[in-house]
């Protein structure tokens, strides 16, 4: 039986488990029938390794049940980054990293050749040439090396952009990075350079903080890989209740992020049903390239043209659009800052006035779905409600009239 490891080699299975704790949470022990039980101990433990006091738990009918929780206001690092930095590696792969960079310091260069025998006489080991030059390849596409070309042979050396150089000539580069880490996709990037500096984030924190997003970095660098070369993909979307995993497929145009929940959503066109839909990134799984798509400029632009009539992330399964009205109670020289309000947050929608005090808000929309929360902060102001999604409408006065049942008048 293998020894439990706390570093691990697949990525998509820890971020399965703490998407399960972290984004739904409340799970139990009993909930996960999907692997063993000694799988998810181990899970359960890799997890508790990372996240140290966030863990908590309670206890339910169903059991103990265990969770993440954290204030994001407080925190000045996210605390699940550490699921970036746990990845395995082999003896070889560590003795090469430190041996290669020491034999380069200093500004030396060396072929292959030489660097192997450096390597094998300082480490008292045998590596085959194959293998420092397919480390000195990797080290070299990632920025760490250069390679400069002489004769038929590559001799490398030490890159001089360093992080210490750029922090020598870039003066506030630091507290750039310190606001990176937790501001912008990709933040884990910016967590690696604050730890190789021993750097603490002594300067920001942020009230809006969707720390669980990092969870799906690997996708969304995926995503936009594909959007920039303009490649159709294939991807594995599970439903809303994890239960159902479907191949979808769709050229990726944009990605969105919802201003109310923080979620983000890929924007892909079907060719098949020729229109576009929204999917949540954390719901999906993997993605992967099936050719370039020499359309993909025209639906980008296609796309610029009905945002304006996207209220949320819904383009809904109509051909046409629908319409909402709304007439509205708002007293003008004392609430001044409603009208502000509806022009500011209301979507390029139009406002009339018809009469003092009287104004009509009227949208076109996709999807009259999405503006119904927007609608409900108007409520008590609301004096007619009309529009061609008539099973909104009628929620709408169906909720209204549930209130008065049980608040009264």
């Amino acid at each position: 039986m293998g020894e439990f490891q706390e570093l691990i080699r697949n990525f998509d299975k820890i971020r399965d488990y703490m998407r399960d704790f972290y984004i739904y949470g409340f799970k139990s022990r009993s909930d996960f029938t999907h692997k063993s039980s000694r799988t998810y101990d181990n899970e359960k433990r890799r997890i508790e390794s990372y996240m140290g006091g966030y863990m908590k738990w309670d206890y339910t009918k169903s059991g103990k049940n265990l969770f993440i929780s954290m204030d994001c206001s407080k925190i000045t690092v996210n605390p699940l980054y550490a699921a970036w930095k746990s990845k395995t590696f082999t003896s070889n792969d560590i003795m090469l990293h430190f041996f290669i960079l020491d034999a380069l310091k200093g500004g030396k260069k060396y072929g292959i050749d030489e660097l192997t025998d450096i390597l094998c006489e300082r480490s008292g080991r045998i590596f085959d040439i194959q293998t420092v030059r397919g480390k000195c390849k990797e080290y070299h596409s990632l920025g760490l090396l250069t390679a400069e070309k002489s004769g038929k042979s590559l001799y490398y050396s030490l890159s001089p952009d360093t992080f210490e150089h750029l922090l020598t000539i870039a003066p506030g580069l630091s507290e750039a990075i310190k606001f990176f880490q937790g501001s912008v996709p990709f933040g884990e990037i910016g967590s690696f350079i604050m730890d190789s500096q021993n750097m603490k984030n002594n300067l920001f924190s942020f009230k809006h903080y969707y720390a669980a997003h990092t969870l799906e970095d690997a996708i969304l660098l995926d995503l936009l890989s594909a959007i920039r070369n303009r490649q159709a993909i294939e991807f594995l979307n599970y439903n809303e209740a994890g239960t159902r995993i479907s191949t979808l497929d769709g050229i990726p145009l944009k990605i969105f992020i919802s201003a109310s929940t923080g979620r983000r959503y890929l924007c892909v066109y079907k060719t098949r049903g020729r229109r576009f839909f929204n999917y949540r990134l954390d719901h999906i799984k993997a993605v992967k390239t099936i050719g370039l798509c020499q359309e993909a400029e025209k639906h980008q632009e296609n796309l610029a043209k009905n945002l304006p009539s996207v209220w949320g992330v819904g383009f809904n399964g109509a051909s046409r659009k629908e319409i909402i009205c709304m007439k509205l109670s708002i007293q003008e020289k004392s609430e001044a800052y409603i009208l502000e309000r509806i022009t500011r947050e209301g979507h390029g929608g139009e406002l009339l006035r018809l009469e003092p005090d009287v104004f009509l808000y009227t949208k076109e929309m996709f999807d009259t779905n999405d503006i119904a929360p927007w609608i409900k902060t108007f409520t008590g102001r609301i004096l007619q409600l009309e529009g061609t999604n008539q099973v909104v409408i009628n929620r709408f006065y169906r909720d209204i009239q549930r209130m008065q049942e049980l608040y009264g008048d």
